[in-house]
């Protein structure tokens, strides 16, 4: 007997958030994350601009950092939500109706398993054309800054480790070679595929003497014909050895003298 009540526990409220589904990582996966967490970057992801004071300013580009989350979490391991947007300033100018803007962005990083972290990214536009624009640049600049600052707390490989001083004047003195790009991996469309039709075949050369077609068909239906006649013979039916001509019948030892003879027939006298 169901407790008063229980009837309505199997109908989903609308009005309540769902929550999340969470499945927990085995302690084996939680291992190996942990060591792809703590390996430090090479200097194929990093790059450099010119920052305050004419100083290089290292950075990892979106396009890397969310690569490298695929690649440690798994494309279905983690996700990103924005939690809230501020606007701090919006300013017009009078004479020029161009718009500079500022507004902060909080990003959470969600694991497959519930483990979460947060953090605020910036964006902001000097003097722009509309207020479209000014808004879009901001906060597209300010959700990519959070994402980043988000995923760089769960450790090294996704960027933690460019804050490292030692590290970062160590690992930009190792040159970086040019990339080998790689047309048989790119995903192309069914109609730009390279189809078996379109390969060209080698045809087979006419036989000297011959009359093209005519004299390859001739000479493949005789090798065919030749093939069936002899195919179940080896070797050993024409008593020939490895290294003797193949044109020669050997007698057995033990043979008898009209075997012999016979032989001597086949072979014909010696001169």
């Amino acid at each position: 007997m169901p407790a008063p009540g229980d009837q309505h526990s199997s109908i989903a409220n609308p009005f309540e958030e769902a929550k999340p589904r969470i499945s927990e990582f085995t302690a084996a996966e939680i291992a190996t994350l942990q060591a792809r967490l703590e390996r430090q970057l090479g200097p194929e992801y990093l790059s450099a601009r010119s920052g305050p004071s004419g100083q290089k300013v290292h950075y990892i580009a979106a396009e890397k950092i969310i690569a490298l989350a695929n690649e440690v979490f798994g494309f279905n391991g983690w996700s990103s939500s924005i939690q809230n947007i501020q606007v701090d300033f919006v300013d017009e100018n009078p004479q020029t109706l161009k718009i500079s803007l500022g507004l902060s962005v909080i990003v959470r990083v969600t694991l497959r398993d519930g483990t979460f972290h947060e953090d605020i990214g910036y964006g902001h536009i000097e003097n722009c054309k509309g207020k479209a624009a000014a808004f879009e640049k901001a906060k597209k600049e300010g959700t990519t800054d959070a994402l980043k600052r988000a995923l760089r707390n769960f450790g090294n490989v996704l960027g933690n480790c460019i804050y490292d001083k030692d590290y970062l004047s160590k690992v930009t003195k190792i040159k970086v070679g040019p990339t080998k790009f790689d047309e048989e991996s790119l995903h192309r469309h069914h109609d730009f595929v390279k189809k078996e039709n379109d390969i060209v075949k080698v045809e087979p050369k006419a036989i000297a003497g011959g009359s093209g077609d005519r004299a390859n068909a001739s000479a493949l239906s005789e090798a065919l014909a030749l093939e069936e006649d002899f195919g179940d013979f080896d070797m050993a039916d024409f008593g020939v050895t490895e290294d003797g001509h193949p044109d020669e019948v050997t007698a057995h030892e033990g043979a008898s003298f009209e075997a012999n003879a016979a032989a001597f027939e086949i072979r014909g006298p010696t001169t």
